[in-house]
């Protein structure tokens, strides 16, 4: 017996946030998707992201972007059938340096209907005295922002594709052409064939997008997450979700049994491509001795579990949606740097009206 080829209108390498929002809106637009992730849906890094979701950005287009997708979000999808997000709150920790530039962007999320406020360090030890946010800090807070459980959130997108999402189960391999055109993906499950092809896998689009003479520089970054135990007198009820900018750091409450879930970026590169429970004794200490600045009861709170994971760091720090004309049908939605949870939506949106140009052609 012969097997089919599998075929769609538009081929999706890479079942993560980017990848999935990118598929629902295609859905959406009548196409066929099949995506194609080993790992299955949100199985790689993805599925190891701390889920937080806020408005604010320094930078004008990021934010656009945030404040679409924290749109969507907040509506629980285009269909109101995502998780709701935890609004416990966001606060993003600039320098006071920044304060001119924060103002501007609180200014533009309240004209695009999103709360937000500039709290001073004395506002926080007010609001939030579990913190510890020197004078030289100010904070955007945004009420309405916070977290959600990412494995249920990208398999609600899933299902809200339908049934003209196919999940693929095999790692792609090359990307397969004719001419000037790409006509689908190889994978080691056999061939895809498609009028479109989506490159959202992370540093693995590098090797991919390097099969058919297209330079995509991607590195992959070491993630590591703590989850400490915290006793409930330590303000874990009020904690909001904390990002500052100025040291890397993030935390927010895993949303049950006093824990948080906290890190702090890594300038290590060149990591596996792999997820696995658990955190070395060194990358527990790195994270404690950052975090504990801004959460003191950190300092000596036990840490239950965790997780070593990666994303993929782009050589210009800002991820692009990309068009390439030298072949036809290809699009690139790659290097977001482990931002890109907030922004999927907004991307997702412009992948697909892309997406649908190139295959149309």
């Amino acid at each position: 017996m012969t097997r089919s080829v599998p075929t769609a209108d538009v081929a999706v390498v890479g079942g993560g946030i980017i990848g999935l929002a990118t598929a629902e809106r295609l859905s959406a637009r009548g196409l066929a998707v099949a995506v194609i992730d080993s790992a299955g849906i949100a199985g790689g890094a993805t599925g190891a992201s701390g889920g937080l979701v806020r408005a604010f950005d320094l930078s004008a287009s990021r934010r656009r972007s945030a404040a679409a997708g924290l749109d969507v979000y907040l509506r629980q999808g285009h269909r109101g059938t995502w998780p709701a997000i935890s609004r416990q709150g966001s606060l993003s920790l600039v320098a006071r340096g920044d304060l001119p530039q924060a103002a501007a962007a609180v200014a533009d999320l309240g004209t695009a209907g999103h709360e937000a406020e500039i709290l001073t360090a004395r506002d926080l030890a007010t609001r939030f005295p579990a913190l510890d946010v020197p004078d030289d800090l100010v904070a955007v807070h945004e009420p309405n922002a916070g977290w959600l459980p990412v494995g249920p959130l990208a398999h609600a997108m899933a299902r809200d594709a339908g049934p003209r999402l196919r999940l693929i189960p095999a790692r792609a391999t090359h990307l397969l052409t004719s001419g000037s055109r790409v006509t689908g993906v190889h994978t080691t499950a056999g061939p895809v064939h498609a009028r479109g092809v989506l490159l959202a896998a992370g540093a693995a689009s590098t090797s991919l997008a390097a099969s058919v003479g297209i330079h995509l520089p991607l590195r992959t970054r070491a993630v590591g997450y703590c989850l400490f135990r915290v006793d409930e007198p330590a303000g874990l009820t009020t904690l909001p979700t904390l990002v500052d900018t100025t040291t890397g750091a993030w935390l927010r409450p895993w949303g049950s049994d006093s824990l948080v879930l906290a890190g702090v970026f890594s300038q290590e590169t060149d990591v596996p491509e792999t997820v696995r429970p658990g955190v070395s004794v060194q990358e527990e200490e790195r994270v404690r001795a950052v975090i504990r600045h801004r959460y003191p009861h950190l300092a000596t709170a036990p840490v239950t579990g965790g997780v070593t994971a990666y994303d993929a760091l782009a050589s210009t720090g800002n991820g692009e949606v990309t068009m390439w004309p030298e072949l036809g049908g290809l699009v690139t939605a790659t290097g977001w740097n482990g931002g890109g949870f907030k922004l999927a939506p907004a991307i997702g949106e412009l992948a697909a009206a892309r997406l649908e140009e190139v295959a149309a052609r």
